[in-house]
């Protein structure tokens, strides 16, 4: 049986949404750019320095994850370290890459609902999982004509996975698959917009793809890299590898956003609910001319959303295809119904702390802000600000040295 969407096809293809949605106005908010601050974000900061173990050494362009009672940093291809997070001691590694009936194929992580585990991918139709000290714990296995999804969510029932269009064999008509914790199939939902038609190979132009540098292009939705395709015609595509298409919102309901789409929605049961629009009305980028290079220089792509019960935070890209895109942070006040937007490259003051701009690495499952700095950064910065130890909530740093492992922030 299909999940219901309650949405028609023909809102679905032309970006309209229900006049009762929740508007989040990003249109308005570009005429009004200004420049974020730490305490839009939240009142406190807290800092955690990740212990600097030989078995626990970060490597370049790790990707944080913060949980109730652990910090997970995921780098390169094959490592997944896990952190206390009450005090950033280092705990174990997590699994390994390889052939063996335990090993991943893809190093990021997802936890469970109670966040007792971790599951990796095991191509082509396994999740392998691994408790909190780095025993292998079993794995879940899909049935062949499904194989792996794109992004999942897993609940403490269920596993709802993401199915994109461009990864999908030909011929699958559902874009979301409810699964129980052994793999079993039990429902789907179909496309929310036309399926797409793969490229054939005389079409596309040329593949690259950039990892290092993504964020201040990309932000967030690239925190794993970016895979870039230029296609014959004036098309191109940019796909970001495990971007977050689901996620816990307020009051622990399960949201979900497709790239292309200015609507979150809310799974409910088995209906997908729309639930919260960004408005980006003149910008807007409809979802069928999502591989068009032309006229796309002042189009918004909302890229990468998170939430908590008070604010909405966003990021978003004007110019995705152009030589010089423009990364946008943006808040959305749940209590005012304000839209706040700030240009990423003016960064984030930190008017609490006084420490270096604050540079947002998603949310916690808590629903504190997250940032990863590198230790090398901070010793640079060091050098222009020295008297910053002297602060007490800064006094780390008087022990911090640029070979250390990073230093995690977090606003609340």
């Amino acid at each position: 049986m299909a999940l219901v969407c309650v949405f028609s096809c023909r809102e679905r293809e032309s970006g309209g949404a229900a006049a009762d949605l929740k508007k989040i106005d990003v249109e308005q908010a570009l005429q009004n750019v200004t420049r974020l601050k730490v305490s839009d974000f939240g009142k406190t900061v807290r800092y955690i320095p990740l212990e600097t173990a030989d078995s626990g050494l970060v490597g370049g362009n790790p990707v944080v994850k913060v949980l109730k009672r652990y910090i997970v940093i995921e780098y390169g291809t094959q490592h997944c370290l896990l952190f206390d997070r009450e005090d950033g001691r280092f705990i174990a590694e997590i699994g390994h890459r390889g052939q063996d009936p335990e090993a991943f194929t893809s190093n990021f992580s997802r936890t469970d609902g109670r966040e007792e585990f971790l599951y990796f991918e095991r191509r082509p139709n396994r999740l392998v999982k691994y408790d909190m000290k780095g025993h292998f714990r079993g794995r879940t296995e899909f049935a062949p004509s499904a194989g792996l999804a794109s992004s999942c969510l897993i609940t403490d029932s269920e596993i709802i996975g993401y199915f994109d269009a461009v990864s999908s064999p030909p011929g699958r008509q559902w874009m979301l698959g409810l699964f129980d914790r052994e793999g079993n199939l039990k429902d789907t939902v179909p496309p929310l917009s036309r399926a797409e038609i793969p490229a054939a190979p005389d079409e596309i132009a040329g593949i690259a793809v950039q990892r290092n540098g993504v964020y201040s292009l990309y932000g967030q939705w690239a925190r794993a890299g970016a895979i870039i395709i230029d296609y014959k015609n004036d098309r191109k595509r940019i796909i970001a590898p495990n971007a977050v298409r689901m996620w816990k919102g307020s009051g622990d309901v399960i949201r979900f956003k497709e790239d292309f789409t200015d609507t979150l929605y809310t799974v409910s049961g088995s209906r997908l609910v729309p639930s919260i629009a960004f408005h980006t009305g003149r910008y807007r980028w409809p979802a069928a001319e999502k591989t068009d290079k032309r006229h796309n220089s002042e189009r918004i792509f909302i890229a990468d959303v998170s939430e908590n019960d008070s604010l909405v935070f966003f990021q978003c890209i004007r110019g995705l295809y152009t030589d010089s895109p423009v990364l946008y942070n943006g808040l959305y006040d749940r209590k005012t119904g304000e839209t706040r937007l700030g240009r990423h490259s003016d960064g984030i003051e930190d008017d609490i702390t006084r420490f270096m701009p604050f540079i947002p690495s998603g949310m916690s499952t808590s629903g504190e802000f997250v940032s990863l700095v590198e230790a090398a950064d901070i010793t640079a910065w060091l050098e222009q600000h020295p008297e910053a130890p002297a602060n007490a909530q800064l006094s780390f740093l008087k022990e911090l040295d640029a070979e250390a492992n990073p230093v995690v922030i977090l606003v609340k």
